[in-house]
Formats: C-alpha cells, structure tokens, sequence
C-alpha cells in the first residue's frame, strides 16, 4: 500500500536552493539518506507513522525532493554517490529500491545507462533488485548489454551474486531482450575467471538451461562445470544437474567425478554437494553418499582462500528438502550431516569462523552473525525430532534393522 503525508519542505528549503552546486547537493541528499528515519520524518512535518509505512514514506521524500531540486537547476546525473562517489542518484535509489523516485527521474531527464565502468554496481540495471524498477529502466532505454569492469552484463551479475529474482527476470522476457547474448556473457566471464566472486553460495541460483525449442544455443558443457568448480562453485538449478554433457555424462555426473577425484577438501565446494543431492533423487543414491564421506577425509589444501558469507538460505532449501524424505533415507542423511558436523568444527579449529559466515541477507548492513556449524546443528536437531531420535545424536546407536541400510551402499537400491 502506497502512502501518501503532506510534506514540509522549509526547515531545507535553503539548501534546496544551494543544491544547484554540486558538492552542496550531493552533501544533502548524503546526510538525508543516512538519518535515523525519526529524524527524517520529523525533518519533513511527518509525525505519525508505522514501521508498514516507512519504505513508502522515504519513497515519496525523495521523489518530491529530487522533483523540487531539478526543477532548481541540480544535475541529477552528477556522479556523487557510491564506492568512489561514482554512482548518480538514480542507481542509489533504484539500489535502495524507491520505485517512485527511480520513476521520476527518469521522466525527468535522468541518464538510465549510466556507466561509471568500474566502481560500485556500475549500471543502474545492476543496482536495481526490483523487477518492476528494472522494467522501468529498461523502459527509458537502459542497455541490457551494457558491462561493467570485469566484462559483466546485468543478467550475469545478478547470477554471479546469487540475485536471482532478477536474473528471472531476463528469463521470462527472452522475446524482448537479446538473450543469447546474455547466455554468452556469462559462459565468458565464468570461463576468463572474470566473475564476481559467488559470496551469497544461493544453491538455487540458475545456470542457464534453454528449454527444447526455444532458439538459443545451451550453454551448458564441462568445460563450464569445470570453470565453475574451480572458483568454488556449485550453484545448479535442477535441470541442469540432470542435463547431459559430451561423453554421455550428465553435470552431476561430472561433478560427484571432480569431486572424488580432488586432492584437498573445499569446505565451500562440500555444502554446495550437500545441497545439491538435497534437490533431486538421482543426486543421493549410495555413490553420492559414498563420495561425499570420501571427500570429508580429504586434506585441506595447504593456501586456503577465503570464502566470504554462506546463505542462510541453503540451509532452509536443503531441510525443507529433507524432512519429506522418509525414516530410512533421513537416517542416512542424519549419519552423513553428524560427520560433517563433526568435520566443519576441526576445519573451524584451523581456519577460524571468518571463513564459515552464514548471512540472512545480500545487503550488508541486515547481514546477522551466524556460521556453518549453527546452522548444520539446527539442521540436524530438527531433522532428530522428525524421526524421534536422541537429541545426543552423534551418540546416537543406529537401530539394528536400519544397519545394513546405512552400510556403505551395501544393499543396493533401496537408499537410491
């Protein structure tokens, strides 16, 4: 719901008038956009208001105030904000997702496809989380292929950073934006190791796959697999862990291959695995499990490169994934989750928390602490419940008619 306040707009109306040099401009609009929001309300005549109504309110702000400033002779375009000071107002408030005001500057004037190459989002398209502000953009002649620095269109960034409400959106509208050269792009980038590193690890994050039918070319093949497990990452939509490569192996195939056949253990590269098999039978047979208990007795290479922040995310997608599982395959998991629980304290003994992060948010300041070992336990308490096991799991003697189920795949077929 939009709401409307009656702005009061003398206690600035000075510095309104100033804002016509740019330092003096930027200095506003930058102390407005920091204030508590008590401050900000009461700075414009607001007095009551809900926390429901505070994103709205901080919407209509801004758009009458960049309205009145324009109107006064601002350069709405000047580079003032951001890393370095190198984005315009339009790609802060389009990455703050004020819809109105991304609506209003642009109607006035304001540069859609702004490129700054190289500081911050760089585009505005690659600020905007909104579908509808990416509409909007798109709309007043935003260029869908338009790069930054590293080489990235918008649709590659966004998949790269695990964004993938936008990177849908250039999914569902193929038939309006040159997709095969998006598709392109980002097989570039991944391949010249140009991408941005994949903090977030969003296991649902899409890797392009083109339905039957539809006139693009797939981009998909090992050596995309390759170039992807190589910067650490795992993030296969379900499609694409079943769709079949060169050699008749399909993705996941090739991945359970890599993965046994590494020398170290990536932390990373283990839980990506994990919320894989999570996704589809084919991926959590016996062999699967096999590889994954392989993997966890690997060394840690001798240079460890810091990760970044997990998603919380994964970790809700794969126990929601599990708790339909029935007793016995649950069990199986719930052997497998201890003795990685077990494997993730030892590796944090060496490596420290920093690299084991676990964020509910992309944006910084929402991020709240957390790490890998907390959310694997709670994982695995819940996971307990459902089967009414001990809470002192790893203690816990698995049932002498589920043994031969959990026996290294020694009875074929029934955990696949």
């Amino acid at each position: 719901m939009v709401v409307k306040a009656m702005l009061h707009f003398e206690n600035i109306r000075s510095r309104i008038i100033r804002g016509r040099d740019l330092t003096e401009a930027r200095d506003l609009l930058a102390e407005l956009l920091s204030m508590p929001d008590s401050r900000l309300f009461s700075t414009f005549g607001i007095v009551r208001w809900t926390p429901q109504d505070v994103h709205s309110l901080k919407d209509q702000i801004f758009m009458e105030l960049s309205t009145k400033m324009i109107q006064n002779g601002w350069n709405c375009n000047a580079a003032s904000f951001g890393p370095g000071r190198r984005d315009t107002f339009l790609m802060e408030m389009a990455r703050r997702g004020l819809a109105q005001t991304v609506n209003r500057l642009l109607e006035m004037g304001a540069e859609p496809d702004f490129n700054s190459q190289g500081y911050g989002d760089s585009t505005a398209l690659m600020a905007a989380r909104d579908p509808e502000i990416m509409k909007k953009l798109l709309y007043y002649g935003a260029n869908p292929l338009a790069v930054n620095a590293m080489g990235q269109t918008d649709f590659t960034y966004k998949l790269l950073k695990g964004l993938t409400i936008g990177a849908r959106f250039y999914l569902y509208n193929t038939e309006k934006i040159p997709f095969q050269a998006l598709l392109n792009n980002f097989k570039d980038c991944v391949l010249n190791h140009m991408a941005v590193p994949y903090d977030p690890m969003y296991p649902l994050c899409l890797v392009p796959i083109v339905p039957r039918g539809v006139p693009y070319e797939n981009i998909v093949d090992q050596a995309l697999v390759d170039a992807m497990l190589e910067q650490q990452c795992c993030p296969f939509s379900s499609k694409a862990l079943s769709f079949p490569l060169e050699g008749g192996r399909t993705v996941w195939q090739h991945i359970r291959f890599r993965m046994r056949s590494a020398p170290t253990v990536v932390p990373a590269l283990l839980l990506a695995y994990m919320a894989c098999m999570a996704k589809l039978d084919e991926c959590r047979t016996s062999t699967d499990f096999n590889c994954v208990e392989t993997y966890l007795d690997k060394p840690l290479p001798r240079e460890i490169v810091p990760r970044g922040v997990f998603s919380k995310a994964m970790f809700v997608y794969m126990l929601f994934s599990l708790s339909m599982l029935p007793t016995s395959k649950l069990l199986r998991w719930l052997v497998l989750i201890d003795k990685v629980i077990h494997r993730t304290a030892l590796w944090m003994d060496i490596l420290g928390e920093e690299p084991f992060r676990v964020t509910n948010s992309l944006l910084p300041s929402d991020r709240k602490g957390s790490h890998v070992l907390n959310e694997l336990t709670s994982m695995q308490a819940l996971l307990v419940m459902r089967v009414n096991v001990t809470d002192s799991f790893g203690e816990f003697r698995i049932p002498d008619e589920l043994t031969t189920l959990l026996a290294s795949g020694s009875t074929p077929g029934v955990l696949e």
